[in-house]
């Protein structure tokens, strides 16, 4: 048996298209859940001399998306029944109460929320709409009221605070690994802002924590699902779903600038670098750059070419010749005479040009 249950409404840039993230269909699993146990409430709330509700009360529900209507994006979700369920039209019912309650309670303000939604129920927002950007809504119908039920980042995190003192929500964070408990599995990472937080790590990223430990050169990206205070401030992780590390991110963000430069880009005349040149070289340096030595500035020439240099004793510095695939570096000595040395940047000449940078670059460096 299958009936048309809800349709919810998304709003936002992502859904101008009329279709359905993926990650945006968990909000309706979310929803899916919620709808269920709410019935459950109330069908126990009616029945104070039962403990449970009836058998298969639950299991022979389910919501499935039956199709996806243009205006935004409006998925409607049809309601199947089987076996006994299909047949008892009241405690149908009480999944369709559900129904209207959420809407209700979503369209209300917190202060007055209505009264047959139980406060334990709303910890369910921290996944229902935990998708939803900041330019964006779900929107549910409602019967009674008249009032919009909307929900947004906002109206999600006032519900669950309205039962809890903290809220959740999916973060992107970056740092650096300040130090490992490998007991634990987990490490400190340590936030650009100067905040830090304790990250539980899978086995498989063991061995870049061994590796990118304790060297604030290298990024490490997380994606996952964090507890916020009421004034949004971190609190801890609930989830890590993905771990990356960016090597000597610097450089690595350096060359992404210079790779959208046009010709042009100096007063009109200025060339942009060859792309695949260009690739091969930030490649190198990215991956293969001495973690002894200090990050260089890397800036454009206006032929198209690379210069490198190192704020350091002798005023050091590389033109990188893109066409030609050739290095040539320059330095002042300790008695002020040139050191000069061109390299050709195949496999063989790039293993020297680190090793003679290793020699000629003169800074005490702590690791980094």
């Amino acid at each position: 048996m299958k009936i048309e249950f809800s349709q919810p409404r998304f709003t936002g840039t992502r859904f101008d298209e009329h279709t359905l993230p993926v990650d945006v269909a968990r909000d309706l699993a979310a929803y899916e859940s919620l709808i269920v146990d709410l019935a459950k409430h109330l069908y126990l709330q009616e029945h104070p001399e039962r403990q449970r509700v009836p058998k298969g009360f639950a299991a022979d529900f389910r919501l499935d998306i039956e199709r996806i209507d243009e205006g935004s994006t409006k998925p409607m979700l049809a309601l199947v029944m089987a076996g006994a369920l299909a047949l008892q039209g009241g405690e149908r019912d009480y999944f369709e109460r559900a129904r209207e309650l959420v809407a209700e309670c979503i369209a209300a303000p917190v202060a007055a929320l209505p009264e047959d939604f139980p406060k334990e129920l709303l910890g369910y927002f921290n996944q229902f709409g935990r998708s939803l950007r900041a330019d964006e809504a779900l929107e549910l119908p409602v019967q009674r009221g008249g009032n919009s039920a909307r929900l947004t980042q906002e109206k999600r995190k006032e519900l669950v605070l309205a039962a809890d003192q903290v809220y959740q929500k999916e973060v992107d964070l970056a740092g650096s690994i300040a130090e490992v408990d490998w007991e634990k599995s987990s490490f400190r990472l340590r936030l650009a802002d100067g905040g830090q937080i304790n990250v539980t790590m899978p086995d498989s990223f063991h061995n870049k924590a061994r590796e990118f430990g304790g060297k604030t050169r290298h990024l490490v990206s997380l994606k996952g699902v964090a507890t916020f205070d009421s004034w949004d401030r971190l609190q801890k992780l609930v989830s890590v779903d993905s771990l990356e590390v960016t090597k000597n991110y610097a450089i690595s963000t350096r060359f992404d600038e210079i790779s959208q430069l046009e010709n042009g880009w100096f007063e009109g005349i200025g060339l942009a670098p060859d792309a695949d040149a260009l690739a091969c070289v930030s490649e190198k340096l990215i991956i293969d750059y001495p973690e002894k030595l200090p990050l260089p500035q890397i800036a454009p020439k206006q032929d198209g070419n690379l210069l490198l240099e190192w704020n350091v004793e002798g005023d050091p510095s590389l033109d990188i010749d893109l066409a030609n695939s050739q290095a040539s570096f320059h330095a002042f000595g300790t008695l002020n005479e040139d050191v000069e040395r061109d390299f050709n940047l195949d496999a063989a000449g790039w293993q020297a040009l680190f090793a003679f940078l290793g020699e000629n670059i003169k800074v005490q460096v702590q690791q980094a």
